[in-house]
Formats: C-alpha cells, structure tokens, sequence
C-alpha cells in the first residue's frame, strides 16, 4: 500500500458556518432549479426514487430537500482503490493526501526538439512508464489523447497501453457504454473475472456533467454501466466562474456542489456501496479575453474550498493542484505552479492534479519531472514539524556547547535520513561560483535528463505472459463492434 503524506494541520478558506451556507445553497438550486438529465434511463430512475419533473423545463428533475440528504447520508466515507500490484494501492481516509496527473492532452512538448505536436499512442506508453516511475504520481491516468489511434477504438487502445505500462491504480474513462464493457472484460482477464472487478477494481470510471446543471445522456449512461460493475466513479463537474457558472466564487461553489450531489443520486439509484471522488473543478474565465485560465489565486482558493465541502460529506476531495497559464519555460510557471498546488494541499486535500501539464494543451516529460519534485516540496510542507524529545536534541546541544557545530553527530544524519530536511536531487543549490563553474543548466534541461534517465532504467512490473496475450485477444474482439464489423 502506498503511505500517502499525512496532513498535519489545515488551512480552513472557508469557516464551518460558511460550508454550511454553500451547501444550504445547493439543495436550494436542486430544489427550485433542477438538474437535466438527457438519459431517459437516468431520468426514469430519479424519477422513480423521488425526483419530481419540473413544470417547465424538459427532461430537468428538482429534489426535496429530504431525499438529497438522505442521499448524502448514504454517501460511503472516502475508501480504497486498488493496484494491479498490491504494493500500489491508495487508501482514502480523510487524512493523507495523493497526487496524480493532469488527463486528456491532445498534444504533446516533444522531448528532443521542444516543439507542441500531435500527441500519440507511444506517448501513452511513454507517459503511463513515467507515471509509475514517479514517487508523487500515486496513480496512473490517461495523461495524453493517442490522436493516431481510430476515435472508435481510442478508449480501449488507451487503456491496454495502461495496463501493460503501469501497476498503480488507473483513472479510467470511456465516452459510451460499450467502452465500459470492454474495459471491464479487459480487466476481467487481470483480475480473474467480472466478479472479482467488484471485489477489487483496479480501475475507476469518470463521469462530468455538462456546466450549469445537466448531465448528458453519455455521462449519465457511463456512470450508471460502471456503477453496474461495481467499480469507483469520479464526478468532475467544471463549471468556469463567469462563463457556465456564476462569476463569485461563493456562486460557482454552490453550482459545483448542487452537479456534483446530482451525480450522487443518480449513482446511488445502481449502487449505494461505492466510493465516489468529489472532483471538483471550478475554474475561472478571464473576462476580457474568453479565455480559461488557472494559475491566478481564485483557482487555489477555490480549490482549498472544495475540499471542505468535500469532507462535509466525508468525500474524497479531488482538486487542482499544479497549474499555469506561462507560456514558456520562465519564473511565471514555476510561482503559478506551487501557489495553486500548495494552497489545497494545505487544506487538506486528498487528492491533488495537474502533474504533467504544460502549455498550449499540452503535455510535457519534463514537466512530469518538475512537478514531482513540486509535489515533494508541497508534501514535505504539508508532513509539518515533530516535536519530540528526539528532535528537540538538548542532550546534543549540551555536547557541542557554544562555538562549536553539529556536522558530527550522529543525531544529524539519523534525521536527515529520517528526512528533517529534503535534499532536492532536482534543484540547483549551488553557489553563483559554483553554477558559473559547473555550468548554468536551466530546470527543464535537467528534467529532460531525468525523464530519458527514467525510460531507460525503470523496469515495470509486467503483465504475465499469458494475461497479456489473453487481454490482446479481448481487445481484439472489442473492436469489432465499436467498429461496426460485429
């Protein structure tokens, strides 16, 4: 099981009366607004459990206020997602914190030239090695879009490149039934069938609803398939202040709450044992140009926010974490990096996004890199101070006396390797002389010397022989019908 950080003290954005407000907020927009749900599948289903049809707005569903709450009382507290490998798994409890990649980059910072391109199937395969690789990437997700794959087979391609290049837990995604059907049988083949997936998934299935306030008939019939296989489900509601969503924070937060608890209900009505992310993603619109943006300060603090509405519900929170609007390699990104990342872990976070993601929709290996050692840096800060009698060391500041230095004593390499202090393999902490001597080699340079360091040296733990050829056999099979030959 991976140990995630433990988060020793929180910074509360919001007061408790505040959480209550947003969230008295919500059922009040799911009582008088309602939600859409273009799946008549879904509709039924809200319907029969409690829903009542709004008398003007079609296929949109309000809920008494009761039947929300009893909805959230339902709600199972965080949970665990499971690893191909045991040692990989990730135990939610309210407390330690995890990080994991941005998803879905249709391009790709080329690591030899530096150029944007088309990203590809290799860099499927590439990015998920590098995913295991990396020590704050605690699982693995669908990083880049393999824009030379067919889009009829991207979701299954996508996944078995996954499968075979990492053994941490793998944020799944699929854009109709039929994708969750064959994710499912291809995990089946790993797992040892479709009942054992129940027992330990090692997947999970993202549902987003359409800001403000619908779920589409796709999203709504995804959800409710992996509800049926009993798999984790990640709701990410990502309305833009000032675009889908109110332009004050305060706004924005109830809006994401009342989509997220829409999406709560309506898996509920397949299975109410489930662990569900609360992936919030609130983001801000710049007014003046249309743009979305995401390294300015309301992005951390709406993050931070989330979170403890989040945990009101005793909710795994899912939020944004490092991210920029730079659009090169300069001080920007690295100050727009650690303010959105460090704000939310603070607050206590349980998950925390964004690893990966440069510029321009793009993915980067070096940026995977950095964002690592951001993370460590973040979670270092998050661990705290231990004070104890060990680490208040009067009996060796009583050996040295004044005048003299510690560089000696066996106390201080017991607590550097106990990690008192993170020694950076990453930043350069030499002197100007030093650096003027040695060579001035910026970040990302030496990013890109560590991410092609990483291809060649770490080793995966592989499929079994047979698993692998019986996963390429239900690959193939899959294709046929989601290409319309079946």
């Amino acid at each position: 099981m991976i140990q995630g950080v433990k988060c020793k003290r929180r910074l509360n954005v919001l007061s408790q009366d505040e959480v209550d407000t947003i969230h008295e907020a919500s059922l009040s927009i799911l009582e008088k607004t309602g939600m859409r749900y273009d799946s008549k599948n879904a509709y039924d289903k809200l319907l029969e459990a409690g829903g009542i049809p709004h008398p003007t707005r079609k296929r949109v569903l309000t809920f008494p206020r009761g039947m929300v709450e009893d909805s959230i009382k339902k709600i199972v507290p965080y949970g665990a997602y499971h690893a191909r490998d045991p040692k990989n798994d990730l135990v939610f409890d309210g407390e330690h914190q995890f990080a994991h990649t941005l998803g879905g980059n249709p391009e790709m910072m080329d690591l030899e030239t530096g150029e944007h391109r088309m990203s590809t199937l290799r860099d499927v395969e590439d990015t998920t090695k590098m995913q295991d690789a990396l020590p704050t990437v605690h699982s693995a997700s669908s990083f880049v879009v393999a824009t030379d794959v067919p889009p009829e087979l991207l979701v299954i391609k996508t996944m078995e490149a996954m499968m075979k290049n990492s053994s941490k837990f793998i944020s799944g995604y699929a854009l109709k039934v039929e994708e969750v059907d064959a994710i499912a049988n291809m995990w089946s083949v790993v797992s040892g069938g479709l009942e054992e997936i129940r027992k330990r998934p090692l997947f999970s299935v993202y549902g987003s609803p359409s800001s403000p306030l619908t779920y589409d008939e796709h999203a709504s019939d995804v959800m409710m398939r992996g509800a049926e296989y009993g798999v984790p489900i990640d709701l990410i509601p990502c309305p833009i202040a000032g675009g889908t969503a109110p332009v004050t924070i305060a706004g924005g937060l109830a809006q994401q709450n009342a989509e997220l608890l829409g999406g709560v209900m309506l898996i509920q009505t397949v299975d109410d044992t489930l662990p569900i992310q609360y992936c919030g993603r609130l983001s801000v619109m710049d007014l003046r140009s249309g743009q979305n943006v995401w390294g300015v300060p309301e992005m951390a603090l709406m993050s931070a926010a989330t979170v403890q509405i989040a945990h009101r519900y005793n909710m795994i929170a899912d939020v944004y974490g490092v991210t920029c609007d730079g659009s090169q390699w300069d001080v920007q990104i690295g100050l727009e990096r650690m303010m959105s990342a460090l704000v939310p872990a603070l607050a206590g976070a349980d998950y925390l996004s964004g690893i990966g993601g440069a510029w321009g929709n793009a993915g980067s290996y070096e940026m995977l890199v950095i964002d690592d050692e951001i993370y460590q840096n973040v979670f270092r800060i998050v661990s705290g101070i231990e004070v104890d009698e060990g680490r208040l060391a009067l009996k060796e500041i009583d050996a040295v006396g004044p005048m003299g230095n510690f560089l000696a004593q066996m106390h201080t390499m017991k607590y550097l390797r106990e990690g008192e202090m993170r020694l950076s393999p990453l930043m350069d902490k030499r002197t100007p002389e030093g650096a003027k001597k040695g060579g001035d080699r910026p970040l990302h340079v030496v990013a890109k010397d560590v991410a092609k360091r990483i291809f060649k040296e770490h080793e995966v733990t592989p499929l079994d022989r047979d698993v692998e050829k019986e996963l390429a056999r239900v690959v193939k099979e899959a294709e046929k019908p989601l290409l319309g030959k079946g």
